[in-house]
């Protein structure tokens, strides 16, 4: 209902009213309005008024901590304007606050309403008017208590019934799930992350304010590059960290940075892994994936969106570890110039709780403005799936999955990584039928030889660097890559990095024989060696997946073989 018009609704012979016109009203206005942190609020609770008129005394509020001084001065407002108080309690406070606007600031002050721990009980036993904003009655681990809560709520919205008192409750917190005996009486509304308009609207009006600013050579871009970083963060906590790196420098590429790595740490404490921008050159030999992904870069842009087209929301990859699913992720949100989020499903399903922590990764995907949400090892979350051994936790959280997949709009590829594709629900592998589920196996002679050149050029520029000719011929390389046969991406790496630290102890740091890698093999067992029956189980289930990797048409290929009947060569020095 939009603020200004009257409305009213009886609770046992009271009334709720509004005042329509008058200095409050516009008061109201404009505090709200004043800054852009406010409107995002607004619209989320602004259909509170109308619960109200058609008799619902008690609601629930989602909202970020940050957001807190907004929320309160708005209710604080709606109950000026009602001729009641608005008052607000936590945990931290033995007796009710009575919310205030001072100086356009809003502050808490005490009264001589003493809770003694328990405010539901206490509003329960008085008929004082007002709206109560009661934080986090909700949140206890004591089965007991969360009894006793939902009887006096249940109790609450029967009283309400014949009470003759104007008397609202908002239940606040960061996350609400109301057990089913209350979830038809108490409808929850939600404070959402700010959207790329209003995390734009935000940045703008602090560049505007924010004279002294040092835009750099680039303005345009650098304030893409601010926006950016406050993607995800709430409203409130944007306009803090701003003014707090403000303090710190004035430069707004610095401020990004600043930013950035405060929203890194943000979500770091969720278990979340955040890379704004991954840099990895390529997934090698992972040749079909590659290309594929390239026509995901073409689905993205807008002129496709004209013909109805638009990019899949899930991929999975599949196959044995270390074959370079991880960095096919990695290399996916590189060229579709997305953020990567990096989470574990098994330790979602067994935080503490488990849908508060899906609920918030899944919304901080949504308004990150275009990210890979990466699930690795997704398929150790699903372990008891059938017998319900976890109490039915995976199979819940993965019905939220299914239904974020299927419904939202955001600029999100989930891609998840497997190792076990029967462990999970067929309902769930079929939401990623549109992206394709892909086979990744073990790389062949040319995938080895692509894997072994990116990472001698990392660890020896002077030798393998860019432009660089090899000094091993074609038939060393074979006999390399012989050597290496059954070796995955992972392990080819380790022994490129063993070779480096071996050489730089040496004292020819910076340079490689080819007798290093050929010794280095013999210094461990293959892990499809020590795994080979669960890999070629495996290898035998893919054919119906999309293999992420062609024929091997390199000039090294060679003829098949039997992957698990080779044995490594004794070493000889050369």
């Amino acid at each position: 209902m939009p603020l200004g018009i009257p409305f009213s609704r009886s609770i046992g012979g009271g009334k709720f009213h509004s005042i329509a016109g008058g200095d409050d009203q516009e008061l109201l206005i404009t505090v709200v309005f004043s800054s852009n942190v406010c409107i995002k609020i607004m619209k989320a609770i602004k259909d509170w008024p109308k619960l109200a008129t058609q008799g619902t005394p008690i609601v629930g509020l989602e909202y970020y901590s940050a957001d807190r001084q907004q929320v309160l001065s708005l209710f604080e407002q709606y109950a000026r304007l009602s001729s009641l108080k608005a008052y607000y309690w936590n945990l931290g406070y033995s007796s009710l606050q009575i919310i205030k606007i001072r100086e356009g600031h809003c502050v808490l002050e005490p009264t001589d309403l003493a809770v003694n721990g328990d405010v539901v009980q206490f509003l329960l036993e008085r008929d004082s008017p007002g709206i109560f904003l009661l934080e986090d009655v909700l949140e206890s681990e004591d089965r007991q208590f969360e009894a006793r809560r939902i009887s006096q709520l249940a109790n609450a919205i029967f009283q309400f019934g014949w009470r003759k008192v104007e008397q609202y409750w908002v239940l606040l917190s960061n996350y609400i799930q109301l057990p089913a005996k209350l979830q038809p009486l108490i409808p929850i509304l939600k404070c959402p992350l700010p959207d790329g308009f209003e995390v734009t609207a935000i940045v703008n009006q602090f560049c505007e304010v924010s004279v002294c600013l040092d835009c750099g050579s680039d303005g345009v871009a650098a304030k893409k590059q601010l926006i950016r970083a406050c993607q995800g963060l709430p409203a409130a906590e944007i306009k803090l960290v701003l003014e707090r790196s403000l303090s710190l420098t004035a430069s707004v590429n610095q401020i990004a940075q600043l930013v950035l790595e405060h929203k890194i740490l943000q979500l770091k404490d969720q278990g979340l892994e955040f890379i704004a921008q991954p840099d990895v050159p390529t997934a090698g030999g992972l040749d079909l994936l590659d290309a594929y992904l390239s026509d995901l870069v073409k689905l993205n842009e807008p002129e496709a969106r004209k013909y109805n087209l638009r990019p899949p929301k899930g991929m999975l990859l599949w196959g044995p570890p270390g074959t370079g699913k991880s960095l096919s992720a990695k290399l996916a949100a590189k060229k579709l110039g997305y953020a990567l989020l990096a989470m574990s499903w098994g330790n979602v399903i067994g935080s503490p709780n488990p849908d508060r922590a899906l609920a918030k990764i899944l919304e901080t995907a949504d308004h990150l403005g275009g990210c890979v949400l990466f699930a690795d090892d997704f398929d150790k979350g699903f372990a008891g799936w059938d017998s319900n051994a976890d109490g039915g936790v995976a199979r819940r959280l993965s019905q939220k999955l299914l239904t974020w997949m299927q419904e939202h709009t955001s600029d999100v590829l989930m891609l998840a990584t497997v190792n076990r594709l029967g462990m999970l629900p067929a309902e769930l592998i079929r939401r990623f039928d549109d992206g394709g589920i892909w086979f990744v196996d073990l790389p062949h002679n040319g995938a080895r030889y692509e894997i072994f050149n990116l990472h001698l050029a990392k660890y020896f520029p002077h030798q393998f660097g860019e432009g660089k000719e090899s000094p091993w011929s074609d038939r060393q390389w074979y006999s390399l890559l012989s050597d290496y046969a059954g070796t995955t991406p992972a392990e080819i790496g380790n022994a490129v990095k063993r070779c480096a630290e071996r050489a730089y102890c040496q004292g020819r740091p910076g340079k490689i024989e080819l007798a290093d890698l050929r010794y280095e093999r013999t210094q461990f067992v293959l892990s499809s060696e020590r795994s080979s029956e669960d890999i070629q189980a495996i290898r035998n289930q893919a054919s119906f997946a999309k293999p992420a990797s062609g024929v091997d048409r390199s000039k090294f290929s060679s003829s098949e073989q039997e992957l698990f009947e080779y044995k490594p060569p004794a070493y000889e020095p050369i």
